[in-house]
């Protein structure tokens, strides 16, 4: 029979107490903040965020605004980058751009960069309704290449404009990216496609943001492509933290692996471990 999981981690868990004991710097890597019309969210301040960190253990959490992936992502920009000169040492920011814009896309990211103190890119495929293969993303891309950003994208398997095997063409070509393949491809059917991209691209990772990830899946997944190419993430405040803090928890992964998994990786790609 299988030991079970004696991780640090899980014990921490179970007994209810802060990740703060572990002496890690625990991240969470995608996270929303603000009101969306899509669902009601009682509390989606940064204010009460951070306050969870703090009763959780956790260090820092990069942010896109739902305004920014939605409706306005100029003025959701502004709202992100407020949020992380509220919080500057426990906060980061993704600058959200939408291809569709007639403006020059690089003005809006040299801005977020480089007035707004946003340190990495976030893309919606789905909600902006665009594909990653379509030429009007290349402005984005040749941005991207020459700061060597992280580019955290939605992805989901089945859907033409951002299922995860589309990013292999685009690591090719922009190899100095560092590409995080939100959701690892959204259901359990997309993990597979996910995981495959990953292992043939060292430049893509792969997050455990999501509703329907197992704690099984999080484990496949380190097992599969790396325990340094993996990264965690919760989608608060859709989500509550404490979900996806528990899924990883419980998967069975060692201490060593889950201190990659929850903070290091993300550091490392950030420039900050």
């Amino acid at each position: 029979m299988k030991a079970p999981n004696t991780s640090r981690v899980r014990q921490l868990v179970e007994a209810g107490e802060s990740l703060a004991a572990l002496g890690w710097r625990i991240v969470d890597a995608h996270a929303h903040l603000g009101p969306t019309g899509e669902m009601f969210v009682p509390t989606p301040d940064e204010g009460t965020m951070v306050a969870m960190m703090d009763r959780l253990g956790f260090d820092l959490t990069g942010i896109s605004s739902h305004l920014a992936i939605g409706t306005d992502y100029v003025r959701g920009n502004d709202v992100t980058s407020a949020a992380v000169r509220r919080f500057p040492e426990r906060l980061f920011g993704y600058v959200v751009s939408n291809p569709h814009d007639t403006e020059p896309l690089e003005n809006e990211l040299a801005r977020g960069f480089d007035t707004l103190g946003l340190v990495a890119i976030k893309l919606h495929p789905t909600t902006h309704d665009f594909s990653v293969a379509d030429p009007a993303c290349e402005p984005i891309w040749r941005f991207a290449a020459e700061r060597e950003a992280v580019v955290l994208v939605h992805t989901w398997v089945g859907d033409p404009r951002c299922h995860p095997a589309m990013f292999g063409d685009l690591a090719a070509r922009y190899p100095s990216i560092r590409w995080i393949l939100g959701h690892s491809g959204g259901t359990r059917q997309g993990r597979p496609e996910a995981a495959q991209v990953a292992r043939e691209h060292e430049s893509i990772y792969l997050d455990v943001c999501g509703s329907i990830i197992t704690s099984d899946e999080i484990a496949w997944l380190v097992r599969t492509v790396g325990a340094d190419r993996v990264i965690f993430g919760t989608d608060v405040p859709w989500l509550d933290p404490r979900f996806l803090l528990g899924k990883a928890a419980y998967s069975d992964l060692a201490d060593e692996q889950l201190r990659l998994l929850l903070g290091e990786n993300i550091l490392r790609l950030l420039g900050r471990a």
